[in-house]
């Protein structure tokens, strides 16, 4: 695992020890959430009488506020591959619980809706998010509005360095990528 460096190291100074000590105790509360939150992803959830996964729930929410939205921008929404996207929707479909429609200025494009079945799991979903957000503000209540406002000031900050983690990762593999399709095409020449 990486360690933190606040800016008086990177300028020469030395990190004191308390600081280092917090910033990875920090680190590991960001690791335990992201496990927490993997685990949760990865269990079905009782919405109502339908059961679920996180990423159906998440379809079926962006779905129910973009109606008419394709699976090529739903992926985007959702940060998946449109093959993915179009597997969960496929299953959405099959539960009875999505509808894909033509468009008919483009009759090339589909555009994804909810049914009845659909907006009936949405608002029991929406249901069930408002009751676990309503759960872990009352654990929360505790902490001052500074100290809600210093946390969200961290969380953002660790977020831009998550961000800045995605996008060196893409800029990597697309470099690696496009190497090794040059590479075949010049093998390829060489053959011809």
């Amino acid at each position: 695992k990486r360690k933190y460096n606040n800016r008086s190291k990177e300028r020469g100074g030395a990190m004191s020890k308390k600081r280092e000590e917090l910033l990875e105790q920090i680190w590991a509360a960001q690791d335990t959430a992201y496990d927490l939150m993997s685990e949760y992803d990865s269990l079905p959830h009782s919405y109502g009488e339908n059961v679920l996964y996180q990423a159906e729930a998440h379809l079926i929410d962006r779905i129910a506020l973009h109606p008419g939205v394709t699976v090529t921008d739903l992926a985007n929404m959702v940060r998946k591959t449109p093959s993915a996207c179009s597997q969960l929707v496929r299953r959405l479909r099959d539960k009875g619980w999505v509808e894909q429609v033509r468009n008919t200025a483009n009759n090339r494009q589909v555009m994804l809706r909810l049914t009845p079945a659909g907006e009936h799991v949405y608002r029991d979903h929406a249901a069930f998010d408002k009751q676990c957000q309503a759960l872990t503000f009352r654990r929360l209540e505790g902490f001052t509005e500074a100290e809600l406002a210093t946390y969200l000031s961290i969380q953002r900050r660790i977020n831009e360095a998550y961000a800045d983690d995605v996008r060196r990762s893409r800029e990597y593999f697309t470099r690696k990528r496009t190497a090794a399709l040059r590479q075949g095409v010049q093998k390829h020449a060489r053959l011809l």
